[in-house]
């Protein structure tokens, strides 16, 4: 590597931070002047009757996929899951409008997803734990976990295994909610801080515990991660590597890929398409971001956590290939703007702060991780503790 030429570029494109945050305040004047144009599927009807009612369980089960970024919206979970399966078709077939490879180019998308739609199942219609809705005391619980937590995390370790599967799945689908639900109604409340700690928190815990056991279990093996049918990668010189990555094009696909790291699909494509389903969720049904009507505020702190990022540690990106830029986006920026307000100011500063300390914060705690953790417990702790120092540090300033 020329480390002269490297040195050079120390930071990512001015150009793709400047639009970023163009992105980030469009969309949040979009959503001011457009506000609610009907109310279908409104959040409140769907907690109403999400504990016993089987078409309200499947609407809450969809939501799930994408309540790690705050949205818990149909439309964007559908549309979500719609741009990671066409990504992983393209990438299969080898096409270079695959963009990042999902699920980090291991081929590995339909077990994730297996995984997720497995244990979620087991947490919402088998043991349905949305039950708590019943008695109208909660009108949001933590039953998303599973999606960006442990069984997704057991895939990418163990490869396209059926007993990793099924072990990863049923321990935390069964497990995840019932500590989630626990720091929920006992532990946050009594600190003062955001609710999404303590659900980190929970993915950090149950992250060890089952992947510990997946460790010593003796009917669970690695396997080789299934083939793509690619054509062969690109060979390019350093100069030509740093050149792409130093685009506005490269910085912006990368911000969009932050929004679907949660999931572990790490897509531009299936990123893209959670925030135009976010949208559309909250102009035409309300329900996105709990009915909360802070969508834009989240949105506008999102882009602001991972467009700082990718800007400041540009060089991770370059050397490592992977940065753990995607923390604020589902942590720090959106637990303060529902903590503290949905002004542009609270976007703004908790986006920008968290875009500073979210990632070298995940990158320390994975680097002190045994082999066989998933790196994704070291990010989580990162978020817990990026959440409740940015909660802090605002409670402590007279402008929140």
């Amino acid at each position: 590597m020329n480390l002269n030429l490297h040195t050079k570029n120390r930071f990512g494109s001015r150009s793709g931070l400047l639009l970023a945050f163009a992105i980030g305040f469009a969309i949040y004047f979009i959503l001011a002047a457009t506000g609610n144009i009907t109310s279908l599927l409104s959040y409140s009807e769907i907690v109403d009757n999400a504990d016993s009612n089987i078409l309200y369980k499947t609407i809450w089960f969809i939501m799930n996929f994408t309540d790690a970024e705050f949205y818990a919206g149909v439309f964007a979970s559908v549309l979500m899951l719609a741009g990671a399966f066409v990504t992983w078709r393209l990438g299969v077939k080898g096409s270079k409008l695959s963009g990042f490879g999902i699920c980090y180019g291991t081929n590995m998308f339909p077990w994730v997803l297996a995984s997720q739609i497995i244990s979620l199942g087991i947490a919402i219609l088998l043991l349905s734990y949305t039950s708590h809705f019943g008695d109208g005391q909660y009108d949001w619980i933590p039953t998303y976990i599973t999606v960006v937590g442990v069984p997704p995390a057991v895939m990418l370790i163990y490869g396209p295994s059926l007993r990793a599967l099924v072990t990863g799945s049923i321990l935390g689908g069964t497990i995840s909610f019932p500590l989630a639900f626990w720091f929920m109604t006992n532990i946050t409340p009594t600190l003062g801080v955001p609710v999404v700690v303590g659900n980190v928190v929970t993915m950090a815990i149950t992250g060890v515990i089952v992947l510990q056991v997946c460790h010593v279990a003796p009917w669970i093996t690695k396997k080789d991660y299934p083939k793509y049918n690619t054509v062969s990668a690109e060979n390019l010189s350093e100069a030509q590597k740093l050149k792409r990555m130093s685009s506005p094009t490269w910085f912006i696909r990368r911000v969009f890929a932050d929004f679907t790291e949660a999931q572990f699909y790490g897509s531009e494509i299936a990123g893209a398409c959670l925030i135009t389903g976010a949208v559309l969720g909250s102009i035409f049904s309300g329900h996105s971001a709990y009915a909360s009507g802070a969508l834009g505020a989240i949105i506008l702190s999102q882009f602001a956590g991972s467009a700082v990022g990718v800007y400041l540690y540009f060089n991770k990106y370059y050397t490592d290939g992977w940065y753990g830029t995607f923390v604020p986006v589902v942590s720090i920026g959106p637990a303060c703007v529902l903590m503290f307000g949905a002004g542009i100011h609270t976007a703004l500063f908790a986006g920008i702060l968290g875009g500073i300390i979210g990632a070298p914060m995940a990158d320390y705690f994975a680097k002190k991780l045994p082999q066989h953790i998933h790196p994704t417990v070291g990010n989580v702790a990162s978020m817990a503790c990026g959440t409740v120092i940015v909660a802090m540090v605002m409670k402590a300033l007279p402008w929140f």
